[in-house]
């Protein structure tokens, strides 16, 4: 049974690799033209605070899992891991979504997804409601 928690060790690894440098990566190329977003000449702030919190959580996400991927390497022995079946079903899922459109993306467009993206031109007002 040690395989399992090997297994579950590696799967946990890449899902916090996902939930980390995926959403750190488009905040930081994105960051400039989040905070040159404007409505009626007014910035509008709260997008960028509503992506700086959701890439805040990210990281809490990937934080849980490199913990998930310490501890089932550690308790790799045990018959029961101590990990939730939600952490694993969600991390599997997630792993599993996130790669497919990985490949997706590269088999049709040529190009890794997420860090093939960049963000629109900056300019004076986008939105011109």
């Amino acid at each position: 049974m040690a395989w399992k928690g090997i297994g579950y060790g590696i799967l946990f690894f890449i899902d916090g690799l996902i939930f980390s440098i995926i959403p750190s990566y488009l905040i930081i190329t994105h960051w400039k033209w989040l905070n040159s977003l404007t409505y009626q000449g007014q910035p509008i702030y709260t997008f960028s605070l509503f992506m700086l919190f959701l890439w805040i959580v990210s990281i809490l996400l990937s934080i849980i899992y490199f913990v998930a991927t310490a501890r089932a390497i550690y308790q790799r022995k045990n018959e029961d891991l101590g990990i939730s079946k939600g952490v694993k079903i969600f991390g599997a899922v997630s792993a599993a979504l996130v790669i497919g459109f990985m490949i997706f993306w590269l088999f049709f467009n040529g190009s890794i997804a997420f860090f093939s993206w960049e963000a629109p031109p900056v300019k004076e007002t986008l939105f011109q409601l």
